[in-house]
């Protein structure tokens, strides 16, 4: 009979941890079986711990309506057993007699503290998950628009407005703002020490933009986020042949394409600056190339940042739920709302992160222990 320790190991989502620091967390972990029909968890309760389907099969359920499925191999909860204060946002109910591997989160903060690959492969997959989620809740809101604007193309200008701006350039543009403010305005970094966040900063490149000029069109391959340091900038998706809507206007301190660092590929919607300003840009190279604290940090805050647009999505989705001839996503359950706007600041949200919400406030990554238990070595 295979011991939890083995169990683990075998997991694909370990498959790259050392076996020595798998069988030394698996003492953090506890099996719990489910049998047909019982719930594993339930919609409403607090998150205060994480699981592994070893066998079975498990049916996530909103309102009693089925909205998927979780097979062996596959890690629950995760994405929200990062953040303090979180509530279940689905029930799990067993469809087979079900073997689940249960980490409380007090033990994913211990993991961390101890700085265990076994936390870091944890972090990577709810890193994915949630971009995963992002790409497919885009893909099924963009179905739903008409397109009330031109999409954005990239056009040269024409030769007597190049001879015009050459001859009046206009006002010098500002220098651009300092990064390391603007790295601790993102979720999860206020506390993160200076020594964390300047090797984080030195992988920044600035980069000036221009109205009207776009920073990169729907469809591209995607190779950067962005960090807007000043102005602002307008988020477009294709949604009808040439017509698109616009989704979001992100500003000074927000962030953009994220997901471009967890999963590569094109990139699914234009961003057009409406003003002059700056950026700042982190190539998907230069990322994959932090290390420790520094790299640590950072997966922390891109997931504090993917779970706050699926956070301010769902709740614009709920406000559209009720309007006439509206039909939600799968999934997507609330009251009605306002209109179809609420439904385009979904997709927004789903684009680009505006820092500024009052939702980053709810936003702790599990760090807190790690501070309680020794500040100096944020």
């Amino acid at each position: 009979m295979l011991s939890l320790a083995d169990e683990l190991r075998m997991l694909p989502i370990f498959q790259r941890v050392p076996a020595a620091a798998v069988g030394s967390a698996s003492a953090l972990w506890s099996v719990r079986d489910v049998h047909v029909g019982e719930v594993l968890w339930r919609a409403g309760a607090p998150v205060d711990e994480i699981g592994i389907v070893l066998a079975g099969d498990l049916r996530a359920l909103v309102s009693e309506a089925e909205v998927g499925r979780v097979l062996p191999g596959e890690v629950i909860g995760e994405a929200a057993g990062f953040f303090a204060g979180n509530v279940r946002t689905a029930s799990l109910v067993a469809r087979s007699t079900s073997k689940v591997a249960i980490l409380p989160v007090s033990g994913l903060r211990t993991l961390r503290w101890q700085r265990s690959p076994i936390y870091g492969a944890l972090l990577d997959t709810a890193l994915v998950t949630l971009a995963r989620r992002i790409q497919n809740a885009n893909q099924r809101i963009a179905a739903m628009a008409t397109g009330r604007e031109s999409a954005p193309a990239r056009v040269e200008p024409a030769f007597f407005q190049r001879i015009w701006k050459s001859l009046a350039p206009g006002a010098a543009l500002e220098p651009c703002p300092e990064l390391l403010p603007l790295l601790k305005g993102l979720p999860g970094l206020a506390q993160a020490s200076d020594e964390v966040l300047a090797p984080f900063a030195a992988a920044f490149t600035a980069q000036s933009m221009q109205e009207g000029k776009p920073l990169f069109l729907e469809g591209e391959q995607a190779s950067s986020a962005f960090l807007i340091a000043s102005g602002m900038v307008d988020v477009f998706r294709h949604v009808r042949g040439d017509r698109a809507e616009r989704l979001a206007t992100l500003k000074s301190g927000d962030v953009l394409g994220i997901n471009t660092l967890i999963l590569p590929g094109p990139r699914t919607a234009s961003c057009v600056p409406v003003t002059r300003g700056w950026l700042y840009r982190l190539d998907v190279e230069v990322y994959e190339r932090l290390a420790g604290d520094t790299r640590l940090w950072w997966r922390e805050s891109m997931l504090g940042a993917l779970a706050t647009q699926i956070k301010l999505s769902n709740q614009a989705v709920r406000r559209d739920a009720g309007q006439p001839g509206r039909t939600l996503p799968p999934g997507a359950v609330g009251p009605s709302g306002d209109g179809f706007q609420d439904l385009l600041t979904a997709s927004g949200f789903l684009e680009g992160l505006p820092v500024s919400e009052k939702d980053l406030e709810g936003i702790e990554v599990v760090v807190t222990e790690d501070q309680r238990r020794n500040p100096r070595r944020r």
